[in-house]
């Protein structure tokens, strides 16, 4: 029963983990294309994002949307990953059997 929890649990942090950082990039793509490139201090674009050389301008709300969804996504596929080395160091060694 356990066992079957890890993997369901880890394989879904570790999809939406990837999923956030797919939409991550998409993020970053979208506001490459529609923000500005010049600073407006009036409507709060003082943020500079260097994507890929190009240099845009966000706001503070744009800026920490951006990151919640970066580092939850990355925080989310790293349990994965820290599930998944857990999964092999706990239930490998009960499905091969004593050692010889």
């Amino acid at each position: 029963m356990l066992k079957r929890v890890f993997r369901i649990v880890g394989s879904l942090l570790g999809v939406l983990g990837l999923a956030g950082i797919i939409w991550t990039a998409q993020i970053w793509s979208q506001y490459q294309r529609t923000l500005p490139h010049e600073p407006d201090v009036h409507a709060g674009r003082v943020y500079a994002l260097n994507v890929h050389g190009i240099v845009v301008y966000e706001n503070y709300h744009e800026r920490d949307w951006r990151n919640t969804v970066q580092y939850t996504s990355i925080a989310l596929f790293a349990a994965s990953g820290l599930m998944a080395g857990f999964y092999q160091w706990k239930f490998s060694r009960l499905s091969r059997g004593p050692r010889q």
